[in-house]
């Protein structure tokens, strides 16, 4: 029998866990409520104590958190957050790279894994110290490699190199982190239907935070990335950062699919009753085409000259060569300082260092003949490489 949860006892533990009770604005109770009744009904957890389940707990209990920090210093809610450019491609089409390309540059900010995963300062920590959190992220970061053995050759995953903002989005209960760590797909298509202004609002918090502990970012603008953008978020993202030029990536589906099928099947597949490898490709298929549908109505809002494409081969074969591009997309100058931190950025993130992510289409159940058919109007579109 699977794993049963109550939203009700979720927040008492996060409430004794924390000694604090205050919650602050209720909004996101609804979509805490609705995440919770979707792993009650697909998931099939094996176990009570899950590691999905625990990191709802960690969410609730950050909420309290930062609900009690703000009670406390009310100033970090007057940090001028501006944002450059928001990385939106699909999952698996060199948005990372893209990523740690812009992050090198000394005029732009992004969160790093070890304060999006541990954003709010521990028990006794020292103002301005946080060599606890960053340790911790370290032994975290040991730790799931441990569990996950093979997630070191799908994922760069580093507690000191920038990450996705997504982390803190999961706080909201509106990301699409959850159907990718679990089986929850009817999860995944009701999140994107919702209104995600709410859940980017509380971004913008928790970049404040972030910033009010490191005040060298101050008078920097924000890079962002997440595949979520694109899954569920775009309509949140526009309206809270009307500032922000959109980056989209682009590769082939084919190698997109079963790379990132592969992703999610490391995180679900040991965790879950209910899990089917070979009905993957289908689902993530559906999730993919819905992203795609919403942001060409979205690009058509905004107008040409709103997104700037990135083809995946360009990332890969000129590199300094897009970070160039993307910062003038962004009405940024590129400096010689930017080009010396995207070149030791590059020999710092040579794929030849990490193991080889072995997996094949077929396990998942896809074909290149019906993929091609599924994003024909997609890739008729793709911009030239």
């Amino acid at each position: 029998m699977s794993a049963h949860y109550r939203p009700s006892s979720l927040l008492e533990i996060a409430r004794v866990r924390t000694g604090l009770e205050d919650y602050g604005d209720d909004w996101f109770r609804a979509p805490f409520e609705a995440l919770v009744g979707f792993v009650n009904r697909e998931a099939g957890l094996r176990e009570q104590e899950n590691g999905p389940v625990e990191r709802i707990i960690a969410s609730l209990m950050d909420r309290l958190k930062l609900v009690q920090l703000l009670k406390q210093q009310p100033q970090i809610l007057d940090e001028p957050i501006a944002i450059a450019g928001a990385i939106v491609g699909m999952p698996r089409t060199g948005s990372t790279m893209v990523h740690r390309l812009l992050a090198s540059s000394p005029q732009l900010n992004s969160p790093y894994w070890w304060e999006t995963t541990f954003p709010l300062p521990l028990d006794g920590e020292d103002p301005g110290d946080a060599s606890p959190r960053i340790e911790l992220a370290h032994q975290t970061v040991e730790y799931l490699l441990k569990s996950w053995p093979d997630f070191e050759s799908i994922d760069p995953i580093d507690a000191m190199a920038v990450a996705e903002e997504v982390i803190l989005l999961d706080k909201t209960f509106l990301s699409s982190s959850w159907d990718s760590m679990m089986h929850v797909p009817s999860y995944g298509f009701w999140q994107a239907e919702q209104d995600h202004e709410p859940a980017y609002r509380e971004l913008k918090i928790w970049l404040q935070v972030l910033q009010s502990q490191q005040p060298h970012r101050r008078g920097k603008k924000w890079i962002l990335k997440t595949p979520h953008h694109l899954l569920g978020g775009m309509g949140g993202l526009v309206k809270v950062f009307p500032e922000a030029r959109l980056i989209m990536t682009h590769r082939d589906p084919a190698e997109v699919l079963p790379s990132y099928c592969s992703m999610c099947a490391s995180m679900t597949i040991n965790a879950s009753s209910t899990y089917r490898k070979e009905d993957q490709g289908a689902y993530w298929t559906a999730r993919f085409l819905d992203g795609l549908k919403r942001f060409d109505a979205l690009r058509s809002e905004l107008g040409e000259g709103a997104v700037f494409d990135v083809h995946y081969r360009n990332t890969v074969s000129n590199p300094v060569d897009t970070g160039r591009a993307a910062m003038a997309a962004m009405g940024l100058e590129f400096t010689a300082a930017d080009a010396a931190a995207m070149e030791a950025c590059v020999a710092s993130n040579a794929r030849e260092k990490r193991p080889k992510h072995k997996y094949s289409m077929e396990e998942f159940g896809l074909s290149i003949d019906r993929i091609q058919a599924d994003f024909a109007p997609y890739l008729k579109g793709l911009p030239a490489a």
